[in-house]
């Protein structure tokens, strides 16, 4: 089997509401290919074209959007839950790599200990703590762990898989993986309504 030499720039995006009762939560992403070629094409470049170069995506090729919405749940459980779908999907031995403004989606690989699962909002030290804080106490100690440990297998099948944090405001793709998410919700909820 040959492997992909390909890298996938994934923006990401959720959104949640967490006022309604129902609390519906969404996540999109839109993904970039840039192939090996495209890659070594922009390694020549000079330093100055490159700082020059938009950082609002990486010039590759849109291939896909994509998104998914559901009640009763949360933004982190949508985005875990597409992250894993958009692993699966691309060809084995790729690099992916994740772009989002949502730090909290950064621990994806990390197990959930017991303690980050039942620290309180005021102890909270990393993503998965604050991601799960919403839950009720008993909850705590296995909220996202099943959709976490999914992606730490998800990722094995990869060259590497990473998260960069970047700017909302200057990243249009990210931009619209928010507008798609929060128009998904609203869908799902209207249609929940209507029933």
């Amino acid at each position: 089997m040959t492997q992909d030499t390909s890298t996938y720039y994934v923006w990401i995006g959720g959104s949640c509401d967490y006022g309604h009762k129902e609390r519906a939560g969404g996540a999109a992403v839109v993904i970039e290919l840039m192939e090996q070629r495209e890659q070594s094409q922009t390694c020549l470049n000079s330093a100055e074209s490159r700082q020059k170069k938009t950082k609002s995506q990486h010039n590759g090729t849109i291939i896909r959007r994509d998104v998914i919405s559901d009640l009763h749940t949360t933004e982190f459980r949508m985005m875990l839950t597409l992250m894993i779908k958009v692993m699966q999907e691309i060809p084995e031995g790729s690099d992916i790599v994740f772009l989002t403004n949502a730090a909290y989606i950064q621990n994806f690989d990390k197990a959930p200990t017991s303690k980050s699962a039942t620290r309180t909002n005021s102890e909270s030290k990393d993503a998965n703590s604050l991601a799960i804080s919403c839950e009720p106490r008993w909850r705590k100690a296995r909220a996202n762990s099943d959709l976490i440990l999914q992606c730490i297998e998800e990722k094995k099948r990869h060259k590497s898989v990473g998260v960069k944090i970047v700017q909302y405001h200057k990243s249009p793709l990210l931009i619209e993986t928010h507008n798609m998410a929060t128009e998904a919700m609203a869908k799902t909820r209207k249609e929940f309504h209507h029933l």
